[in-house]
């Protein structure tokens, strides 16, 4: 399914009998830890059990032996009670956890009205969630120890440019000290369009810096495509292409180092 139309006009997109909404920037941070559930990692964990399971198996389980450090199956009730604006009740916690069971065979399934979600409709919901709220999913096809030195390297390279991620708070008054807009109108917004924006932001102030640097004749870059218009496209496929790429530099490096020694 081509969600371009919903995702560009912020439409809720439609899955069976439900409407899934793209949630607002005033639930961020709820949304924030709820997604957790639909970012685990089970091939990870070194058990055939629990590698064969499915995701939605593996969320059941995983609350049921320690709901209370993994309550997954919370946070997705939670989620699904952003996602579908309580259209079908979500908003009794104590009566929407009992939407939740296990059939003759011992597979679990949801309920959401009258209509029964199984493990393959909890895929397809976590797809348009994460493509609507751009949430950053793991990269199976990276093994968990290359994506956990790769991470190690992020915030190794982090510290070395001695910068610290902004809070979600500054980036608010960010956006809003420099497009105008209320806090309130940044509220309303979704967060796919507030992190679209953020992003966007940032390449036009970078745009502006280098392209007043070329024009000045005080700087001369040799790769002149490294100037790229603030409207071109920004969007990153690789999620590790900034580390990966600082990698391939110092290796490199070392690579040219040992040939002299």
């Amino acid at each position: 399914m081509d969600t371009t139309l919903y995702t560009t006009y912020d439409l809720p997109i439609p899955y069976r009998n439900i409407k899934i909404y793209p949630v607002t920037v005033r639930d961020y941070l709820f949304f924030g830890v709820y997604s957790e559930c639909l970012k685990l990692d089970k091939n990870s964990i070194p058990d055939v059990k629990i590698i064969s399971m499915s995701d939605l198996e593996y969320i059941f389980y995983a609350t049921q032996e320690n709901a209370e450090k993994e309550p997954y199956l919370l946070w997705f009730d939670r989620l699904l009670s952003l996602c579908l604006k309580d259209e079908k009740g979500f908003e009794n916690l104590e009566k929407s956890i009992q939407r939740y069971y296990n059939d003759s065979k011992g597979k679990p399934f949801f309920k959401i009205g009258e209509d029964v979600y199984d493990s393959h409709d909890f895929v397809e919901i976590k797809n348009i969630i994460a493509e609507q709220n751009l949430v950053e999913l793991p990269d199976f096809s990276i093994s968990k120890e290359v994506r956990d030195s790769l991470e190690a390297a992020r915030e190794y390279k982090r510290r070395l440019d001695g910068s610290k991620p902004a809070s979600f708070e500054d980036y608010l008054i960010a956006i809003s000290v420099a497009t105008g807009w209320t806090l309130d109108n940044i509220y309303s917004m979704s967060i796919r369009k507030f992190t679209k924006s953020i992003s966007r932001l940032d390449n036009l102030i970078h745009y502006k810096i280098y392209l007043a640097a070329s024009m000045s004749g005080m700087v001369d870059f040799k790769d002149k495509s490294f100037i790229k218009h603030w409207l071109s496209n920004i969007e990153n496929d690789d999620q590790y292409g900034d580390v990966t790429m600082d990698l391939d530099k110092v290796q490199s490096k070392v690579s040219l180092e040992s040939a002299k020694n």
